[in-house]
């Protein structure tokens, strides 16, 4: 069996149980959606393990930036343009990916996953946390919902390691723990730059004064990894303010998706031109959406934010329709799997190379592909929530983080 078909099958698989758990009120334990999630994330990475067309990044800059930094270099200076534009900390994950290979006689096609998936396993109770009610549910549809096991077990991206530490923070938070909230909302900014959409959510789930502690610790966390690239890195302690700059710059890759896919008649560029029109666009609609649904509860801001983001942005990725999921699903709207199908589906259909099926090269097939992404962003505008959807105020004080309080219907 070809790796395509066969991943093509486990989504699916994956998918139909979580349809029917959602139609017949199913509640399967913990542990089950655990083992669930995990057998699905782990037979996905097998077969991609076997394809022989694998993510770029993770091909190449990945364990590029890994042996960077085992080389004392920082990847972000010494790689291509573009190929590393983050703070260090993911890439110590890499190095360290890349010694337990070398330690354990693994591919780097297997050990470069470990990390995403388990992230994204992690996901599965947090989502259970974030949300108000049928709390096994939501785990067992997250642990199913084939977005988050494509973004780990095919492409091995970091999203869902951003994501676990953001939506822990918002879980902390809401709990009344700001210190936590704080450092795990810092550690997720520090994996990726768009993290800064999940920090207004977090701050607002926490009141008072304990607010400037939890921001005090999202500024704290990732200068702590920035100083390092100096202690650990090749880095000059003069450059730091230099490296910042990098890590804050990104390549204007468009053409994948959206409006920018419409400018470009559906091929792939980089445009600093059409990055300079839409970031202004990118910037306006998402203070404009936070400032509608100012008074909206935390988990709700943070949808919107997302979305926002997605339905606006310049340059898109598939794994970026990851972002809004476990808020999603921990707190789903109407027209949840409208948007989970349509969503998984167009990723699908870039991730297990299509094109193959329809004689086509990938640069004919990513004409229609970003194209068609205009018959996505319709379904994340109606996921966005209403703009009074407020839910229960935060927790005060030494809040019960465990799965063993379960609301009613769950």
């Amino acid at each position: 069996m070809s790796p395509v078909l066969a991943i093509g099958l486990l989504l699916v698989a994956g998918l139909v149980p979580a349809l029917v758990a959602q139609r017949r009120g199913w509640a399967p334990s913990l542990w089950v959606a655990l083992g669930v999630g995990a057998a699905l994330r782990i037979a996905v990475m097998f077969w991609a393990t076997k394809d022989p067309s694998q993510p770029y990044d993770f091909a190449v800059d990945f364990p590029a930036a890994a042996d960077h930094v085992l080389d004392g270099l920082n990847p972000t200076t010494h790689m291509r343009e573009g190929g590393w534009h983050f703070l260090p900390f993911l890439a110590y994950v890499l190095a360290a990916q890349r010694e337990l290979g070398d330690l354990l006689g693994l591919s780097w096609g297997v050990v470069g996953r470990i990390v995403p998936v388990l992230a994204d396993l992690a996901l599965i109770p947090l989502v259970a946390k974030l949300a108000d009610e049928r709390r096994a549910l939501r785990a067992f549809q997250y642990a199913c919902v084939p977005l988050g096991i494509m973004v780990s077990g095919i492409h091995g991206q970091f999203p869902p390691i951003t994501l676990a530490f953001g939506v822990a923070a918002l879980v902390a938070a809401r709990a009344g723990r700001a210190h936590w909230a704080g450092l795990l909302i810092g550690l997720s900014v520090t994996c990726a730059n768009w993290s800064v959409l999940l920090v207004p959510g977090v701050v607002l789930a926490v009141a008072g004064r304990r607010r400037l502690t939890v921001l005090g610790w999202t500024v704290a966390v990732p200068g702590a990894f920035l100083v390092s690239s100096s202690v650990f890195l090749d880095t000059p302690f003069t450059g730091l303010v230099a490296l910042g700059k990098a890590v804050m710059s990104t390549r204007a890759v468009v053409g994948d998706w959206g409006w920018t896919a419409l400018a470009t008649g559906g091929a792939q560029v980089v445009s600093p031109a059409l990055g300079q029109v839409g970031m202004p666009i990118l910037l306006i609609g998402l203070l404009a959406a936070g400032w509608w649904w100012r008074r909206a509860d935390p988990v709700a801001l943070t949808v919107v934010l997302l979305l926002a983001f997605v339905i606006l942005t310049y340059r898109l990725g598939a794994q970026y329709l990851m972002w809004p999921m476990p808020y999603l699903i921990a707190r789903p709207p109407r027209v949840l799997w409208p948007v989970v199908i349509t969503a998984s589906v167009w990723a699908a259909v870039g991730y297990l190379h299509a094109e193959v099926l329809f004689g086509m090269t990938w640069w004919q097939f990513h004409t229609v592909w970003s194209l068609s992404s205009l018959l996505v962003i319709p379904f994340l505008i109606a996921a966005l929530p209403s703009r009074n959807a407020a839910g229960p105020p935060p927790l005060q004080g030494a809040g019960d983080l465990s799965l063993s309080a379960r609301s009613p219907g769950s």
